[in-house]
């Protein structure tokens, strides 16, 4: 097999300098390689099992650095050129280089034509050592996304034929389930990978600032607006637009939005000029929008412009096959950014209780809980044991069960109002689904004293969803049965 061409080259450039991001990424383009780029060593993890032929580390802040990332990605990819760019070198960051492999260094750009030669000698030279087939993904990792069950490998698909057209994606799941990371997934294997990807959560701001976010605004446009301002729209022309939450959306703001995908045309608030954008739009939520619209809460033209192509992506409680990879890569994720934390497994006890547990916060809360055991574990400890997990994780079935004390208490209103609604014997006006929901809803915080949590667990709904549901009002006919009952 004769080595790659630079066009089919693909090469990861890790420099958090902006303007020598930017030149380093125009003299790679400009030479032939396909080249792609990150400002941190966090992000470039992502790209471990996605055919990356060379790393180039230059200047790296945050929580990893790039000799972390280096023997990470060894272990993977011990054969990847991983050159090394920098200004200045201390002794210790040139040893610690060398442990761990990192290619001989390059120029800095003081000599972009030097460095550049030095770099198409190096690639060459290490595919004439050794020329044999790219190695293959991960299992179970693709774009920083953990599973290998049957529903992961239906969204792998869906990332993969989404990311090659134009139209309009609708992610849907709870919240916790990666929503973020399949849209990063989407762009990062799409042509507009180059252009910017782009992010607005409407759950995170007040309703009043989503508009301006995304449109932008010009000087005078309100209070305090004393410059224009570029919306997220236009900063993501060429690139993609992530609207996350968009369930949260005002629904004033609604109709905007749908001309916008319609038409690509934004005029900023307070302004008058029309700007047309070429900016692809994915969207995700966790809410239930059909029961939005039929309630009037969300717009069904919007709803339909925007699901286009769905992704669903699973709850964690639904793929309990995939935890012992989870946990796996978390370890390891947890130990690069704590390199003194010694854990490195799990027991099976410790694992049979994480995949009987129902994870209201799916993959979130797993992350945090692996964190948590390994950041708080006892010098010298290097397993995961059951132990370690949170009490409710020692003890994950906190569903009814008929032989507790709980279950002989006496019946409060509620639960007999469930009792009434459920029996086919009652001769009583039948209740709506909304209305039978809300009385499991106070049925399980009466039995787990409001715990949230637990009530959320038991009749299989996430704490978020729970909130949200509690802030509904009664229907007169609810409050009509349960005041009978407690007469």
């Amino acid at each position: 097999m004769m080595p790659k061409s630079a066009d089919n080259y693909e090469i990861l450039v890790i420099e958090d300098n902006p303007t020598q991001r930017a030149a380093l990424e125009q003299l790679l383009t400009n030479a032939g390689y396909n080249v792609k780029t990150t400002d941190s060593a966090e992000k470039a993890l992502s790209y471990v099992g996605e055919g990356i032929d060379c790393v180039i580390a230059g200047v790296i802040s945050g929580d990893v650095s790039r000799i972390d990332l280096i023997a990470h990605w060894r272990k993977y990819f011990p054969d990847t050129p991983l050159p090394l760019i920098h200004e200045t070198q201390t002794v210790q960051e040139l040893v610690a280089a060398i442990n761990v492999s990192a290619t001989k260094d390059l120029e800095h750009f003081s000599d972009a034509k030097l460095m550049l030669t030095r770099l198409i000698d190096l690639v060459w030279a290490c595919q004439k050592e050794k020329i044999v087939p790219p190695p293959p993904a991960i299992d179970g990792v693709k774009d920083n996304i953990i599973g290998h069950c049957k529903a992961m490998q239906d969204v792998y698909r869906l990332i993969d034929r989404s990311s090659q057209v134009f139209s309009t994606a609708l992610i849907l799941g709870e919240s916790g389930t990666g929503k973020d990371l399949v849209a990063q997934a989407i762009h990062r294997n799409s042509p507009r990978r180059a252009g910017p990807f782009i992010a607005l959560n409407c759950a995170a701001m007040p309703e009043t600032l989503v508009e301006s976010e995304l449109f932008g605004y010009e000087k005078g446009a309100f209070s305090g607006a004393v410059g224009s301002r570029v919306g997220r729209f236009e900063a993501a022309d060429g690139g993609t637009l992530f609207i996350d939450e968009i369930g949260d959306c005002p629904l004033s703001l609604q109709a905007k939005l749908l001309r916008i995908l319609e038409n690509r045309v934004v005029t900023p608030l307070g302004g008058h000029r029309e700007t047309k954008v070429d900016t692809r739009v994915i969207a995700a939520t966790s809410r239930d929008l059909p029961t939005m619209m039929a309630a009037g809460q969300f717009r069904e033209d919007l709803y339909y412009r925007l699901n286009i192509i769905a992704i669903h992506v699973p709850p964690l409680r639904e793929r309990v096959e995939d935890i012992p990879l989870l946990v796996r890569f978390f370890i390891e994720r947890v130990n690069l950014r704590n390199p003194a934390a010694p854990i490195g497994s799990i027991s099976a006890a410790a694992l049979e209780a994480l995949q009987r547990y129902h994870w209201p916060g799916n993959v979130r809360e797993l992350l945090n809980v692996i964190e948590r055991a390994i950041v708080l574990a006892d010098p010298g400890k290097t397993v995961i044991h059951l132990a370690d997990l949170p009490h409710e994780m020692q003890n994950p079935v906190i569903a009814s069960d008929s032989t507790t004390a709980k279950s002989s208490a006496p019946q409060t209103a509620t639960t007999k109002a469930a009792s009434v609604a459920l029996s086919t014997e009652n001769s009583g006006p039948l209740l709506t689904l909304a209305e039978l929901e809300k009385i499991a809803i106070e049925a399980a915080l009466a039995r787990y004293a409001n715990n949230k949590t637990k009530a959320a667990l038991a009749i299989g709904i996430s704490v978020r969803t729970l909130q949200r549901k509690l802030a509904t009002r009664d229907t007169p006919q609810l409050v009509m049965l349960r005041t009978e009952l407690e007469t």
